[in-house]
C-alpha cells in the first residue's frame, strides 16, 4: 500500500480521509487499493481509516488477528459488536467528510460495495459518506507505461490474427467449404492462442452471422451454431491479453460479409455507417475535450455517441452502454464506464485509463458493432485496434 500517495489523492477531493470497510471480501476494491493478499481467510468485519495526514488505524476482529497485518498504522481489536462501534468513535470521526466504496442511488453499482446498513452506523458518528469512485480509480484503473505498452501489443496482434482469420475465410467460401459459426469461432480461439494472446479463461471469440449478431452476446456452441452461407453478415468480437502479469486486455469488434463490396445489401451498409459515425463522434468529443484541458465523463461521451443513433432514428436497438472499463486483472475493469444509459456513470475519464467504445444496433435480421479502444492521456487520447473499421469488410474480392 502507498500511504503517501492515497493521502494525497484524498487531499485532491478535499475530504478528510477514506474509510475502507469489508466484510467477507465483498468490498474488492478495498483489496485491491490496499494491496491486500487475497488468498488470506476474512470471515469478519474490518475497518481501516486513512485520514488525509497522519496514522491509519486498522479496527479488526480478535478472532482473525492476522487480517491487515501486512498494513501500516494502529491496530484496534473488538470481540463483540459493542467494541466494534465503540473503537469507531475512538476515531474521532464527527464532523468528517470520509470517502466510502458506495454510490449514492446506486447510480454505479460497480462502486456499491458497502451495505446500506454500514453506511448507517458511520453516518450516525457524524460522518459525511462521500463516494469513493473516483478517488479509487487512481489506484484501481490507471495503468502503468509497461501496462500501456502491453495493451497496444495485444491489439496489434489481434488485429493481425483478424486478419489472418478474414484470408482464410475468403479462401473458404472461394473454394466452396462449409462453414459454420462454432467451427469459425474454434478457430480463431486457436489462432489467438499462437499469436501468444490469451484470452479470459473459459472465453472464446464471439462468431455471429445474421439474426445472431443482432443479439449483443449472443455465443456460438458445438450444440448451437449456425451455418455460414454466402451473403451472410457476421459479427467478430474478440479480446485478449498479454500472457505476463499485469498485461492489459484489448477488446474489439469487427463485421463482415461472407460475398463481394457489391453484394452488402444497402441497409446493411446504412447501419454501419451510423455505427461507424457514432464511434467516432465520441472518440471525437474525448480528444476536443481533454486537448482543451477540460474533464471528459464516461455518461458524457455515451451520451455523445447515443444522441448519433437517436438521430438517425435507431435509439431503440443501441441497448446497452457504449463502453466498458479496460483493465488487468479484468476485462471489464472497475473505472469509468463510457455509460449514461445503464447506470450514471459520472466518473472521470482519468489519464492512463482505457476504454472500449463499441456503439452498435441491433435489428431482429442482423446486428452491427464496431469497436475500439481508448487510452486516455492528460491532453489527448490514442485509439487501439487500428486501422478502426471503416466500412463492412467484404471477405470475397
Amino acid at each position: 500500500m502507498e500511504l503517501a500517495q492515497i493521502q494525497e489523492a484524498i487531499r485532491g477531493e478535499q475530504l478528510d480521509g477514506w474509510l475502507f470497510y469489508d466484510f467477507r471480501k465483498s468490498n474488492p476494491i478495498a483489496y485491491q487499493v490496499l494491496q491486500l493478499p487475497v488468498e488470506e481467510m476474512y470471515t469478519r468485519r474490518w475497518f481501516y481509516y486513512v485520514p488525509v495526514q497522519g496514522e491509519p488505524t486498522a479496527l479488526i476482529s480478535a478472532v482473525e488477528p492476522h487480517v491487515l497485518h501486512s498494513l501500516p498504522g494502529q491496530r484496534l481489536s473488538f470481540r463483540t459488536w459493542q467494541e466494534m462501534q465503540d473503537h469507531l468513535k475512538e476515531l474521532q470521526l464527527q464532523g468528517k467528510r470520509l470517502a466510502m466504496e458506495y454510490s449514492p442511488r446506486n447510480a454505479i453499482p460497480y462502486v456499491s460495495r458497502v451495505d446500506a446498513g454500514t453506511l448507517e452506523l458511520v453516518s450516525s458518528l457524524g460522518v459525511e459518506v462521500v463516494t469513493s469512485a473516483n478517488l479509487a480509480q487512481r489506484f484501481i484503473a490507471q495503468l502503468t507505461p509497461d501496462q500501456i505498452t502491453s495493451h497496444r501489443e495485444a491489439g496489434r496482434r489481434l488485429i493481425a490474427v483478424k486478419d489472418q482469420l478474414f484470408a482464410e475465410l475468403r479462401s473458404d467460401l472461394q473454394a466452396g467449404r462449409e462453414l459454420d459459426e462454432y467451427g469459425v469461432q474454434q478457430r480463431f480461439l486457436k489462432l489467438i492462442l499462437e499469436a501468444g494472446l490469451i484470452p479470459p479463461e473459459g472465453e472464446a471469440p464471439i462468431v455471429a452471422v445474421n439474426s445472431n449478431s443482432g443479439n449483443p452476446h449472443y455465443e456460438p456452441t458445438i450444440h448451437n451454431s449456425s451455418p455460414i452461407r454466402r451473403g451472410d453478415l457476421i459479427l467478430f468480437d474478440f479480446w485478449a491479453t498479454l500472457p505476463q502479469p499485469g498485461a492489459v486486455y484489448a477488446d474489439y469488434t469487427w463485421v463482415a460479409f461472407a460475398g463481394t463490396r457489391e453484394e452488402i445489401p444497402a441497409k446493411q451498409r446504412e447501419v454501419f455507417e451510423i455505427v461507424r459515425r457514432a464511434r467516432d463522434t465520441g472518440i471525437a468529443f474525448a480528444r476536443e475535450r481533454l486537448a482543451a484541458g477540460e474533464k471528459v465523463e464516461g455518461r458524457q461521451v455515451d451520451d455523445v455517441v447515443r444522441t448519433v443513433i437517436q438521430r438517425a432514428g435507431y435509439g431503440d436497438y443501441f441497448v446497452h452502454r457504449t463502453g466498458h472499463s479496460i483493465g488487468s486483472a479484468d476485462l471489464h475493469g472497475n473505472g469509468a464506464n463510457i455509460d449514461n444509459f445503464e447506470t450514471q456513470d459520472e466518473r472521470v475519464l482519468l489519464p492512463y485509463t482505457c476504454n472500449s467504445i463499441e456503439p452498435g444496433i441491433y435489428l431482429p435480421e442482423f446486428g452491427v458493432r464496431s469497436e475500439v479502444d481508448l487510452l486516455i492521456f492528460e491532453r489527448d487520447a490514442e485509439v487501439t485496434g487500428v486501422p478502426a473499421q471503416g466500412e463492412i469488410t467484404p471477405l470475397l474480392p
